[in-house]
């Protein structure tokens, strides 16, 4: 219809005409209607914008009510080479690991394979009578008093978990008194992988993929067992790119490669008590109580606290270039997870943003303009 006819037929149509004219002005002014955003959008403009802004390098899964509403990857896995990352690369997870040793601990009890107020020396009797009063308890939730082996100068490429126990044994003092008191310690996650190991009379790395890794199809998982990994794997760097990569061979505390949708697979076992039962998982999210009766947060390989929508707990980790992070909202059966290689410092802060979009306190509209 070309602007005479228009005209002519203003006198016949002048309702239809109103419409036309009143949708050209609205186009022309490039105003629509207000456009949703899922949650799973709102979190891919975010990523690119810590991809381009903040250097952000690494990988994203986000759960809400126990579905996967966003998974990707952003940068590269190696700087050198420029691969990029992809879904199936497993990254370090650092302390993400003590989870893995923690509930390992667990299923062995629920066996019958132990108890978390064994001693210590039932399992590993050639340490010294100082860890006489450290239980299994105390080791899982950080209360053992037993120093972590980052402060006791023993630190090399390729540090083993007899390395750790050898440097242990040379030790006359403990920290504190067993359940006295909180303070973080790798060794006492390195020892429980030793305990491990002597109670299912399996290695540790056969353990945990006969165990975990292959039943739950965690494909792209596994125990770094060596410093020249053969495997796909992230390689860790420092804010500059130059490589900061992993080093040592401890495991227990760390020494696990995973991808997030791995991680996915492992929490929905959690959940759905493939292989622990549901009341072991819980005892796992409790607070340790001190013998002073104080409460600290931390449970067995799990840090606690509590969002607007209930309980949820989480775990950091960090060494060389990688910095991770995992976090399950209890209530909602919500998670996040984030895996990063670059030694991004902003993850707590990106944490905090994916919070506010699954809550819904993060806009989740916009206007095309």
């Amino acid at each position: 219809m070309d602007l005479i006819n228009l005209g002519m037929k203003v006198i016949c149509y002048p309702a239809l005409i109103l419409f036309f004219l009143s949708s050209v002005m609205l186009l022309g002014q490039g105003r629509v209607e207000d456009f949703a955003l899922s949650k799973g959008d709102l979190i891919e403009d975010l990523l690119f914008d810590y991809y381009d802004e903040k250097n952000f390098n690494g990988a994203v899964l986000v759960v809400e009510n126990n579905k996967v509403i966003y998974e990707n990857t952003f940068g590269f896995a190696d700087f050198e080479n420029e691969e990029p990352l992809d879904r199936s690369t497993p990254f370090y997870l650092a302390s993400l690991a003590k989870q893995f040793t923690a509930a390992a601990i667990v299923k062995l009890a629920e066996d019958g394979q132990l108890s978390l107020d064994d001693p210590l020396r039932k399992y590993l009797p050639l340490m010294p009578k100082l860890y006489d009063s450290v239980k299994i308890r105390h080791l899982l939730t950080h209360t053992s008093g037993v120093p972590d082996y980052f402060y006791l100068n023993i630190n090399k490429d390729g540090l083993t978990n007899l390395d750790v126990y050898k440097g242990l044994i040379e030790q006359r003092n403990l920290d504190f008194t067993p359940g006295n008191k909180y303070k973080y310690s790798n060794s006492g996650y390195v020892l429980l992988a030793m305990v491990i190991q002597v109670a299912s009379g399996q290695t540790i790395d056969n353990y945990f993929n006969e165990n975990i890794f292959k039943p739950f199809h965690m494909e792209n998982s596994f125990v770094c067992s060596a410093l020249s990994v053969e495997r796909p794997r992230v390689k860790g760097y420092t804010a500059k790119n130059k490589l900061y990569d992993y080093n040592l061979l401890t495991v227990g505390d760390g020494g696990i490669y995973a991808t997030s949708n791995d991680m996915y697979k492992w929490q929905q076992a959690l959940n759905n008590g493939s292989f622990i039962s549901a009341e072991s998982l819980k005892k796992i999210y409790e607070p340790v109580v001190l013998t002073n009766g104080r409460q600290r947060n931390y449970g067995f390989g799990w840090e606690i606290g509590s969002n607007m929508q209930g309980k949820l707990v989480y775990h950091t980790g960090g060494l060389a270039g990688f910095r991770t992070y995992i976090e399950r909202q209890i209530e909602t059966n919500n998670a996040i997870i984030i895996f990063t290689n670059n030694s991004f410092t902003g993850i707590l802060d990106l944490r905090n943003t994916l919070v506010k979009i699954l809550d819904e306190r993060y806009p989740l509209t916009e206007e095309i303009e």
